[in-house]
């Protein structure tokens, strides 16, 4: 392989880059994905994508191996209060193409776009790690495996390694971060009878989130501040949390749950990098910019993602001028995904007479334009033709 050009390196290879690495390659390009993992395992990531998500994955040409990995759709967004539904929204109504939410296994996905990626003409190693980049006319890219050191070249090197993202480096980018204001954790669960729609029950003290990701699992979040989640001993003790989210749900789901993946909580800020292209990197998913999930945009933003960088180097064979557009483009819809996790975190998570009255004007506005400015339908539509200025705020919070 030390011999053999690619025309691109993807250094990761989990939901963005087995994704990017198999589009890429079904094009006909030369692609070599490399992945650290030996097998992908659960960490408690994102199992949904909402509807403009799905339709920016089904551009990207993942229809097929979203089928693969058993995604079901969820047709449905219910919101609960005291145990009771109040609310409901159908997809079909709103959404592009009346499609769906879907849910999946993060790690089985994982597997399948990696294993569809190698179908589509992908190189795969695995496990492996891009260990430096020399860059140049075609970049020199340094990759360890199994103790052996190999040097592979490439006209692209596609960082798509994280939120903890080490590819940053070769572009010379920072991590920045927004200040943490909550936490959020997941617990995969058995024995939870739930239908096809997607739960969410929110108060300014808490909120919980539940959805089956297959027959027989439901994944249950929940959304407190970090001294909420230490008084209530929900980040170490599965009975606890089972305990907390069964308070906010109908009564008896969680009767007989059982614990069948890892239970942890992570700070809910949103964390991105300095920088997104330059010379012969990019970056895409997480390793580009991770949002807050409480809103649960992660997975649509990295198929955005991914049929975005795809179809400009398609279209233009100067890729440096390429991946500089894509880094414009994802800067600007980053900005609206980031904005609007923020506008969600003042109305739904603070807590006071101040937030009490953002609230009931937000109500308001909501009565005169349910919309609110287009920002209230982004999980059905997406970012497209939304600006985060001054004037959208003030729509969005009814002032």
């Amino acid at each position: 392989m030390a011999t053999q050009p690619f025309d691109v390196v993807v250094a990761g290879g989990g939901l963005a880059g087995a994704s990017v690495g198999g589009v890429l390659a079904r094009s006909g390009l030369g692609v070599l994905v490399v992945e650290k993992e030996r097998v992908f395992r659960d960490r408690i990531r994102g199992e949904l994508t909402w509807p403009w998500g799905h339709h920016e994955a089904l551009r990207a040409g993942l229809g097929e191996a979203l089928v693969q990995a058993g995604a079901v759709n969820r047709p449905a967004l219910d919101f609960y209060a005291d145990g009771q539904r109040v609310d409901s929204l159908r997809w079909a109504d709103v959404s592009i193409d009346a499609l769906p939410a879907i849910a999946f296994s993060h790690p089985l996905l994982q597997e399948t776009l990696l294993t569809w990626a190698e179908a589509q003409g992908a190189t795969v190693m695995r496990p492996a790690k891009v260990a430096a980049v020399q860059d140049g006319h075609r970049p020199v890219v340094t990759i360890i495996a199994n103790g052996r050191t190999t040097e592979v070249r490439a006209r692209l090197i596609v960082g798509a390694d994280g939120k903890k993202s080490g590819a940053r480096r070769w572009l010379g980018a920072e991590t920045v971060t927004d200040a943490e204001h909550h936490w959020f954790g997941g617990l995969l669960l058995s024995g939870v009878p739930w239908d096809d729609t997607f739960g969410w029950a929110t108060t300014p003290a808490a909120a919980v989130g539940w959805f089956a990701t297959s027959s027989d699992s439901c994944r249950v979040y929940i959304r407190l501040r970090a001294d909420q989640v230490r008084a209530a001993g929900i980040a170490h003790s599965v009975d606890k949390f089972v305990d907390f989210a069964a308070k906010f749900m109908p009564s008896g789901t969680m009767d007989g749950a059982r614990k069948t993946g890892p239970l942890g909580f992570f700070p809910n800020s949103c964390t991105w990098s300095s920088r997104t292209a330059l010379g012969h990197a990019v970056l895409v998913g997480d390793a580009a910019g991770a949002l807050d999930p409480t809103q649960g945009l992660g997975t649509s933003l990295l198929f955005r993602d991914v049929r975005g960088l795809s179809e400009l180097l398609a279209d233009n064979g100067n890729w440096e001028r390429a991946t500089s557009e894509f880094a414009y483009q994802r800067h600007a819809y980053y900005g609206v995904l980031r904005a609007y996790d923020r506008w969600c975190a003042l109305l739904d998570a603070e807590e006071g007479p101040e937030a009490d009255r953002r609230r009931e004007l937000n109500a308001a506005a909501r009565e005169a334009d349910p919309t609110l400015g287009g920002f209230a339908m982004l999980e059905a539509c997406g970012p497209d033709g939304l600006v985060p200025d001054e004037e959208a705020r003030r729509i969005y919070f009814g002032e």
